[in-house]
């Protein structure tokens, strides 16, 4: 990976006082590991050189012994905590301790990639109103066997961007931050045992620009489904604690029309966070539950692209599972209907176009596995909405769809207007 010409600099031109990198490793029962992530934060190319490092290993209180791990890396500062304070107060403890310029948060179960730090210390040394620089990670562990994650993300002045992109994208391992934003922040939340980095990433995004490397991987991440991010979306924690974060960062946005549209789009990215974590763990009856509570907290939802590309594939899953998919989805359109009904402010939306996109969906989702029965559903749309007929491009639009759409054993994508 190399520096993007923007924020290429010369090494001769870098200042001769060599910055300190502080890496703190927040660490609970997992020796095997714990061992290649040292490993990696040691194996930092240019390090005495472009940078100066320390390494803070913070012991969660774990159950093993831990300690013979760090003292078999020389130079390495252990602390063991006395009691269990989750990832947030273990990394707290072990920035406060940090005496660097810069601080890189490594889990225990992530690597450093060998060139993170000759890739980001340049950037912040050239570039002092920049706070914070992040990339991407290869994910390994999945069902994909390396993905490279996130494929782009903003830089900039990124809260706004942040608050309306909930679906976990920060990977903290790819940070690199100038230590003293973290007290300005308020340190990490140790009430939050899920989603604590997010939390961060809002409030330092209020107070700093971020930028993003993209062109190849800076660290190295691990899924798994002992991990906690996989049993924090499982048990459902995850979902409680996202909205809270949200919340409380839209207290910073000031009181205009502006900011109202920023904190619709950030509480409907949220219903289709959680829509995403309801399908991949509960399927389509947990997903199409949380929709309809959604709506009835908050029927302007169904205004939003993100909520409503959810409504369709709901929809298309269930025409795709029921032998009358014509009556399966006109259930479910009723159903959005009752619960928008519950408030009289509802939603400016016309039925008859609603129950039109739901049926437009089903169309697509039928084709790869039953042709003829989409070309039917897709006939209905003019039937169930007749106001498609003052509308020729939209049906030309679902035609092309069916005829595109790829065929069995792929997914089908919601119909976008």
């Amino acid at each position: 990976m190399t520096i993007p010409q923007a924020f290429a600099r010369p090494l001769e031109d870098i200042p001769h006082s060599r910055p300190l990198v502080s890496i703190v490793i927040p660490t609970y029962n997992r020796a095997p590991l714990l061992k290649k992530a040292i490993a990696s934060a040691l194996a930092q190319e240019q390090a005495g050189d472009l940078f100066d490092m320390e390494i803070i290993i913070v012991d969660d209180c774990s159950s093993e012994n831990m300690s013979p791990i760090a003292e078999a890396f020389p130079g390495v500062h252990y602390i063991r905590l006395s009691e269990n304070r989750g990832a947030a107060g273990a990394r707290n403890v072990g920035i406060k301790q940090a005496t660097g310029k810069y601080v890189a948060l490594l889990d225990d179960d992530d690597e450093f990639l060998t060139h993170k730090l000759l890739v980001q210390v340049p950037v912040l040394e050239a570039n002092p109103d920049v706070g914070v620089v992040y990339g991407q990670s290869v994910v390994t562990g999945s069902d994909v066997p390396l993905l490279l994650w996130p494929d782009w993300a903003p830089s900039g002045q990124v809260f706004e961007q942040f608050l309306t992109r909930t679906d976990d994208f920060l990977h903290p391992p790819t940070w690199l931050v100038r230590r003293e934003l973290f007290e300005a922040a308020g340190w990490f939340d140790e009430q939050h045992r899920t989603m604590e980095h997010y939390d961060m990433a809002l409030r330092l995004a209020a107070l700093t620009p971020w930028t993003f490397l993209a062109g190849g991987p800076v660290a190295r991440g691990r899924f798994s489904k002992k991990g906690k991010w996989y049993s924090n979306v499982a048990n459902g924690t995850n979902e409680q604690r996202l909205p809270r974060i949200i919340e409380n960062a839209l207290t910073h946005l000031p009181a205009t029309p502006e900011a109202d549209r920023v904190r619709q789009k950030a509480r409907a990215a949220v219903c289709a966070t959680i829509a995403g974590q309801r399908w991949w763990n509960g399927g389509v009856a947990a997903t199409r539950q949380h929709l309809l509570t959604a709506l009835h907290r908050a029927p302007w939802l169904m205004n939003e692209p993100t909520v409503m590309q959810w409504l369709e594939r709901v929809a298309g899953e269930l025409a795709a599972a029921s032998n009358n998919p014509e009556q399966a989805v006109k259930i479910f359109w009723h159903e959005i209907e009752q619960t928008i009904g519950a408030d009289q402010s509802g939603p400016l939306v016309k039925d008859r176009r609603l129950l039109g996109d739901l049926l437009s969906a089903a169309a697509i989702a039928l084709k790869p596995g039953s042709p003829r029965r989409a070309w039917v559903v897709a006939a209905n749309v003019l039937l169930q909405d007749p106001g498609t007929l003052a509308q020729p491009g939209r049906m030309a639009r679902l035609f092309r769809k069916i005829w595109q759409t790829a065929p069995a054993g792929s997914s089908a994508a919601p119909l976008h207007n």
